[in-house]
This record gives C-alpha cells, structure tokens and sequence, in this order.
C-alpha cells in the first residue's frame, strides 16, 4: 500500500517540477523580448529551485527515487505545455531565440 506521505512528496516534485517549467519558459520569453531585469530575477529564482530540486533528491535516495524524477519530469512537461498553449491561445507566434 502506498502511504500518504509517499503520495505527498510526489506531488510536491509533480507541483514544483510544473511551476520551474513555467519559469523557465517565461525566462525564455522574457531573454526574447530583451528584458534584462526580468531575465535576471527568474535566472535567479530557476537556479535555487533547481538545486533545492537537487538536493532533495540526493539527499533521499531510495527506492522511490526514479519515480520522482518521473513526475518532476512530468511536471516539467505539464509547465511548457500551459505556457505555450497560452501564447498559441493569446494568438503569439513561437519565436526562435538566439542564444
């Protein structure tokens, strides 16, 4: 059986894996469109959820571990997705980057 507390930080790594892919694409964005204040504070705030991310994961490593990165994964899939269905729903063309 699995317990709640299993349940639970899997949908941590699910919620916090959507909500970086939804910072990383708009820091994609915002690098785009030129906006340096912008670009800087979301590098800023990627770089300590991905190391927190990192952290929690090496510091708990388990047999559960491959199954949280399969829903961190997942999440970060899920997060692209909404920000770019938005911009295709808003009617905002993809536009490549130079990086």
């Amino acid at each position: 059986m699995v317990s709640m507390e299993l349940l639970t930080e899997h949908f941590l790594f699910f919620i916090v894996g959507a909500l970086q892919d939804v910072l990383v694409t708009l820091y994609y964005q915002a690098i785009n469109q030129k906006r340096p204040p912008s670009s800087a504070v979301l590098s800023g705030i990627i770089t300590i959820v991905n190391l927190t991310v990192f952290y929690g994961i090496l510091s708990a490593l388990d047999n559960t571990v491959y199954s949280k990165i399969a829903v961190y994964a997942i999440g970060n899939a899920l997060g692209t997705y909404v920000i770019v269905a938005r911009d295709k729903r808003q009617g905002n063309p993809p536009t490549p980057t130079t990086l």
